[in-house]
């Protein structure tokens, strides 16, 4: 496996790590693997490191060649977007050299990091952001969307910390409207996977539920799983990323498994 770095600034403020394997001899599949572009949660303050290399780490281990986005934190709409869209761009125009195939390009995110991909995975179309990169709409729609516990909604039970960082606190109805992912949902949209816990007591299971409904009411392939219980920031649900025996959870754990099969099914891996 090589671990390489790429920044996507000249600060070299805003990164993406890329964990490519290696190609296996006779399995001619392994020359062009799926890709999934990883975005980890942090209210939008910062980049959670629980929910970055552990995470890439099990898609490695399905076949997957993984990045992780380190993104523009604490700046209003569309700093962080624009970090995505051209992260998930860089993957797709350079496919051969990362070994991935252009077509089957997951985006995976985890609390305001499942907001940013979220983002990707409905808005997509935006001509400020296409014109921004210089690209075709369909350059930086990603092939699917794992969203975890995710922040989708600035009116149903919203997740206050992640808007006002990316609107302000002053920001009215119509604002928070346009960046809640429910109204931002079309037929277009791709594939979603949602899960979430019902006892979340950080970023509301609403907003799970209302993003399912609106990938219902457009034909949008989901699925979507919400377990009985547990804290907010889960991760892998294990020792591995848990800061206590409260996130040892193997019930909730079947995400991974359950994730990578929607993948393949939704993406023909």
């Amino acid at each position: 496996m090589n671990i390489k770095t790429f920044y996507l600034n000249n600060e070299k403020t805003v990164y993406m790590k890329a964990y490519l394997l290696d190609d296996v001899d006779n399995i001619p599949w392994c020359q062009k693997r799926p890709a999934i572009l990883i975005f980890p949660g942090g209210g939008y303050e910062f980049c959670s490191a629980r929910e970055a290399e552990p995470v890439a780490m099990r898609y490695l281990a399905e076949g997957y060649n993984a990045f992780v986005l380190y993104y523009t934190c604490n700046k209003k709409y569309p700093a962080a977007f624009v970090n995505a869209a051209y992260a998930l761009y860089k993957i797709r125009m350079r496919a051969d050299e990362f070994g991935v195939d252009k077509n089957k390009i997951a985006v995976w995110g985890a609390s305001a990091g499942g907001h940013l991909a979220g983002c990707i995975a409905t808005m997509w179309t935006d001509s400020n952001i296409t014109k921004a990169l210089g690209c075709e709409p369909e350059d930086i729609r990603p092939n699917a969307a794992i969203l975890c516990y995710p922040v989708i909604s600035g009116i149903t039970n919203p997740h206050k910390g992640s808007f006002n960082v990316l609107l302000g606190e002053d920001a009215d109805h119509s604002d928070l409207s346009r960046l809640s992912l429910e109204n931002r949902v079309t037929p277009k949209t791709p594939p979603i996977f949602l899960w979430c816990t019902a006892n979340d007591d950080c970023v509301p299971a609403h907003n799970s539920l209302v993003m399912a409904k609106a990938c219902v009411s457009n034909g949008v392939p989901v699925e979507l799983h919400m377990w009985d219980e547990g804290p907010h920031g889960l991760s892998t649900c294990d020792k591995v990323t848990g800061w206590n025996e409260y996130f040892y959870r193997d019930n909730c754990k079947e995400w991974i498994d359950l994730s990578v099969k929607f993948l393949a099914k939704y993406m023909d891996v």
